[in-house]
């Protein structure tokens, strides 16, 4: 992998998602909530205007699977009016906060397969739900037990909408009921762990990974037990994001503190690809050897299946807080 100098650094981006609607086009994202957006595929990127770039932190994209020109921001902020969930219809030209989420520092926000309307949303205060695309919205919370707080990662069962899975900056947690009562999934997972990202196997619904702290973690039972895997990936990196390669049933890849990682056995084996730390991974919709990996660098592209890549940042220019 090659990189460039600082003097040339485009900065530092934290996340990159792809727009299945518009072919060639990437939206990615930066910390501190400048968002930027290629038509040619990283070829070159151009400012998006967002009312809290600089005075927002930025911790999801979701572009609609089903509604073209769609976007969901979750964004925390000191100040109220920048916190919640953002909302877009029009490309990001405009932006509005959606309603019953404003003023809340939302740190995860993911949908539900099988229908997009089906969004949850991982807060200070715990896990919210919107049936509906987020006209209404339900804390998963009962007086008098235990459930997640704050919420920094979710992940959706991938037939079952009530089963929902939680990472919190200590260990992953599980709800099998909609919300109405949550488990720790501590077996197995070092005590203090922040827990990243939860990915479930979409083919095998009791196969997850966790990107934690401590590392990754597999589980073969639904986040029953927990299995380290330092050993086979060759140290216990932070582990920010996993990502399924689309049509590639057991091609998997992980963007850690010590690099790009695959596997191409489901994480039996890992090969570490590039040293540059990685934090969001996005597939070209039209060819998934075509690998976007948001990186402290910028953007870095791969048209091999990751053997090589190359910088993707032209135009793409971040600022400071």
């Amino acid at each position: 992998m090659h990189g460039r100098d600082g003097a040339d650094s485009p900065g530092p981006v934290t996340l990159v998602q792809a727009d299945p609607h518009h072919a060639g086009t990437l939206i990615v994202g930066t910390a501190n909530a400048q968002l930027f957006r290629s038509r040619d595929a990283g070829s070159t990127w151009n400012p998006l205007p967002f009312p809290g770039a600089l005075r927002s932190t930025l911790h999801a994209i979701l572009i609609d699977p089903t509604q073209a020109n769609v976007y969901f921001l979750a964004v925390s902020s000191e100040t109220p009016g920048y916190a919640g969930v953002f909302r877009t219809e029009d490309e990001g030209a405009t932006w509005q906060l959606v309603p019953g989420m404003e003023q809340k520092q939302v740190w995860a926000l993911v949908f539900w397969s099988v229908d997009s309307r089906v969004i949850a949303a991982g807060t200070q205060d715990g896990v919210f739900l919107t049936n509906d695309g987020g006209k209404n919205w339900t804390q998963l919370s009962s007086p008098g037990s235990e459930w997640p707080q704050p919420v920094m990662s979710l992940a959706f069962d991938p037939t079952n909408s009530k089963i929902l899975y939680a990472g919190t900056p200590h260990l992953a947690w599980k709800t099998a009921d909609g919300g109405n009562t949550w488990r720790r999934l501590a077996r197995g997972m070092q005590e203090d762990s922040d827990v990243f990202f939860i990915d479930v196997d979409p083919n095998r619904r009791l196969r997850l990974f966790a990107g934690a702290c401590s590392g990754i973690y597999s589980s073969l039972d639904g986040g029953g037990t927990w299995s380290n895997l330092e050993r086979v990936v060759g140290g216990e990196f932070r582990t920010y994001v996993i990502a399924r390669a689309p049509r590639r049933r057991n091609l998997v890849f992980a963007g850690t503190s010590g690099g790009l990682m695959h596997s191409p056995d489901g994480g039996a084996t890992w090969r570490r690809l590039s040293a540059a730390t990685v934090r969001s991974i996005a597939f070209d919709p039209a060819d998934s050897s075509h690998i976007f990996v948001a990186t402290e660098q910028g953007i870095l592209l791969s048209e091999d299946g990751g053997t090589h890549f190359r910088p993707a940042s032209e135009g793409l220019r971040t600022a400071e807080r």
